[in-house]
């Protein structure tokens, strides 16, 4: 093993991908193996692979992967076999080789820097971002080293990140991170950070196969050995020429390894140039429900297939923290419900057709998740926020939307472990005119009957 002395490049590639590796927390121990699998799958020298690495004490303690046992924050160049270990610049002035460094990867403004980095000193037609560490549907990236949890949340990266560190592949490594309120906060022609592509799961996850993803970006596109055949597309998975592989290429690659190496959970390849009129079906129809049956709703809320993690053996617990369900297989049993009027049911029904669009591939994995016959490959997959509002946790007295007021259209940041601020929320909305406008209107009008002055559980008025 050798380091590569810093240099820098300005000849622009075809791509560059972007790895943020937040190890300040337990995932830490996983890193270094992820790192190890880039070195020994990066063959090709027509693509920029560059990491900004955290680490922590307490879980892996590797010093042969990159230089040393570190538990700093720095900057890396992957190549096969090799790194380089990099200068942070004018971005990250306190990155040096001789110098320890502490960031907090947690906070949205470090995610920026590295993006306009890697933007800057390695420059490409196409950019992935991905981000590696935990997730838990509010936030990911957990960073706790200054006694204090903090995450990197979906409101808060299209509050602090610009169009400029937009990029066209956003690879969320991380758990639970696959809602419809999420992808609308990066919408393509938002005046925000946006991504064309997303790839996550809804339920828990593993860690992508870095190897087998990069060892199929070569410059022999003919070398079919060990290729697997193709569960999406069908025939024999192909390698790809980095010097003209588009975003979809290069996705549908990287869901096909997903789907190779981790059978056992559920993923998806999303289309999120098609979120925005998602998010406009889905409010449509929410007005419509607002006039329909609320105990013909909630029925269909609890007969829809969940995303909670099934790691907890207390049930109740299991689905107040982790309030997501199947986007798809709700509104499709809102179209199919024949007490439901004609208007609302051919709305629902433009909501999973504008579903099948957003979900270009997805999977449902065996062994591991509840059995299930609600899951169609390519619609299903992608979760949105509803709790079973209308259940009372038993530890507190209070009703699972009571304890949903992280999801809200206010500033939640001074709460721990929140932010609030979905656009999901705020777009469409008229506050306080007595009638539903969106669909998390309709949630507070199921599960918030009073909608007092004050804005009765949550704070907020419909």
């Amino acid at each position: 093993m050798f380091v590569v002395k810093d240099t820098f490049s300005q000849t622009k590639k075809e791509w560059t991908i972007m790895h943020y590796a937040v190890g300040s927390n337990s995932s830490e121990i996983d890193l270094l193996s992820d790192i190890e699998e880039m070195k020994q799958g990066k063959r090709s020298n027509e693509y920029k692979l560059i990491t900004l690495i955290d680490r922590i004490e307490g879980f892996s303690e590797d010093s042969v992967t990159l230089d040393g046992n570190f538990t700093d924050t720095r900057l890396y160049e992957i190549n096969y076999e090799t790194y380089k270990r990099l200068d942070g610049k004018e971005f990250f002035p306190q990155i040096k080789a001789n110098r320890l460094f502490e960031g907090n990867m947690a906070e949205a403004l470090t995610l920026k820097k590295f993006v306009q980095y890697c933007k800057k000193y390695y420059p490409a037609n196409n950019y992935m971002l991905v981000l590696r560490s935990h997730g838990n549907g509010i936030g990911m990236c957990p960073d706790a080293e200054d006694g204090k949890m903090d995450r990197l949340y979906p409101g808060e990266m299209s509050y602090v990140l610009t169009n400029e560190e937009s990029v066209d592949i956003l690879g969320l490594d991380v758990c639970s991170m696959a809602g419809l309120e999420n992808l609308y906060e990066w919408r393509p022609n938002n005046n925000s950070f946006s991504a064309d592509y997303v790839l996550a799961s809804s339920p828990l996850s593993g860690a992508w196969a870095y190897d087998a993803i990069l060892d199929r970006l070569s410059d022999n596109e003919n070398n079919k050995l060990d290729l697997d055949s193709n569960f999406f597309d069908g025939g024999i998975e192909r390698n790809i020429n980095p010097n003209n592989m588009t975003p979809l290429d290069f996705s549908k690659l990287i869901i096909e390894e997903i789907y190779d190496n981790q059978g056992w959970a559920s993923w998806g390849l999303l289309d999120n140039t098609k979120i925005e009129n998602v998010k406009t079906k889905v409010d449509e129809a929410s007005k419509l429900l607002a006039h329909e049956n609320k105990d013909s709703i909630n029925a269909i809320i609890k007969n829809t297939l969940g995303y909670y993690h099934n790691t907890n053996s207390d049930i109740e617990i299991a689905q107040l923290t982790f309030p997501y369900i199947d986007a798809y297989h709700f509104w499709i049993q809102i179209a199919d419900n024949v007490f439901f009027s004609k208007e609302t049911r051919l709305k629902a029904n433009e909501v999973c057709i504008s579903l099948d669009n957003l979900v270009l591939n997805s999977y449902y994995g065996q062994g591991y998740l509840p059995e299930t016959n609600n899951f169609l490959n390519g619609k299903n997959g992608v979760y949105q926020i509803i709790p079973q509002g209308d259940n009372v946790f038993s530890q507190s007295g209070r009703t699972f939307w009571n304890h949903c007021g992280w999801f809200h259209p206010d500033n939640r940041s001074s709460n721990e472990n929140s932010y609030g601020q979905y656009d999901w929320c705020i777009d469409g909305a008229i506050r306080a005119n007595n009638q539903v406008d969106n669909f998390f209107e309709l949630l507070d009008y199921l599960f918030d009957e009073s909608n007092e002055e004050s804005g009765g559980v949550n704070n907020y008025q419909w």
